[in-house]
């Protein structure tokens, strides 16, 4: 099966909002999201930290507009940090410009009512424990191009980790999320491509983070690339190369495989 992906190159400060919107364009953005009453823009605000840690607000911004003035639902920009408080820690990062602006709202995932989700194929999250919120909502992931420490790569699979609930993914250290460290992460990361596949994934490689995820450096040159794709494997996988790995290396996107 032939999915969208484009990757193109950002040459200048200025471009970037432009190149964003003409990614959208090349992968067929608004088909990929048609039909859905609730579009739900996830960016990754792991903790406070600003880009290229956590995701860059201007490119969410250029992909709310992008979805507001092409479509006929509702756009919410929503999250789950790990650290910290998930609103407090947008607002630090100009989010609510999003908001002012666009009449978009913020939303903290782990303020919602939580729905217990089951699936048979999943390696170990054969039951699972999300926002009702998410259920049939167009999906968006929007994370910075970084390395992981511990899956090598965070991208937009594992991007969505944000999405389970701390009510029940806490407790195994300070993390909020981090019940997932206490089972084999990549395959926790994979399961999820069973409960919140993204239905778009746009990868910030403006700069990019290599050497792990919130202590990492940006690369010389920087990356300079926007990475989209309606399938998120795909676009995960252009986006280990990009950060010099071979996608057959990283656990999590192997596993997934058989979720497509």
């Amino acid at each position: 099966m032939e999915y969208g992906i484009s990757i193109i190159p950002i040459t200048q400060a200025s471009e970037y909002s432009e190149v964003i919107i003409r990614a959208l364009d090349e992968v067929n953005a608004v088909e990929a999201l048609a039909g859905f009453e609730r579009v739900i823009v996830k960016p990754n605000m792991v903790n406070p930290s600003p880009p290229p840690v956590t995701t860059d607000v201007r490119c969410v911004m250029a992909v709310v507009q992008y979805l507001q003035e092409r479509l006929d639902a509702e756009t919410v920009v929503a999250e789950g940090s790990g650290e910290g408080s998930t609103l407090d820690n947008l607002r630090l990062n100009g989010y609510e410009q999003i908001t002012r602006k666009f009449g978009v709202e913020l939303v903290d995932l782990d303020a919602l009512p939580v729905k217990r989700y089951e699936n048979p194929r999943a390696g170990v999250y054969r039951e699972i424990f999300l926002p009702e919120y998410l259920e049939g909502a167009g999906l968006v992931s929007v994370p910075p191009a970084k390395d992981h420490t511990i899956t090598q790569v965070t991208l937009g699979l594992k991007n969505m980790v944000g999405c389970l609930h701390a009510s029940h993914y806490s407790g195994y250290w300070t993390y909020k999320k981090s019940q997932i460290h206490a089972v084999d992460e990549h395959q926790a990361v994979a399961d999820l491509m069973l409960y919140v596949r993204p239905h778009l994934t746009v990868i910030d490689a403006r700069d990019g983070l290599v050497g792990g995820h919130l202590s990492g450096r940006v690369p010389e040159p920087p990356l300079e690339r926007i990475i989209a794709g309606t399938d998120v494997l795909t676009a995960d996988r252009e986006g280990a190369r990009l950060l010099g790995h071979e996608p057959d290396s990283i656990g999590h996107l192997k596993l997934a495989e058989k979720f497509r």
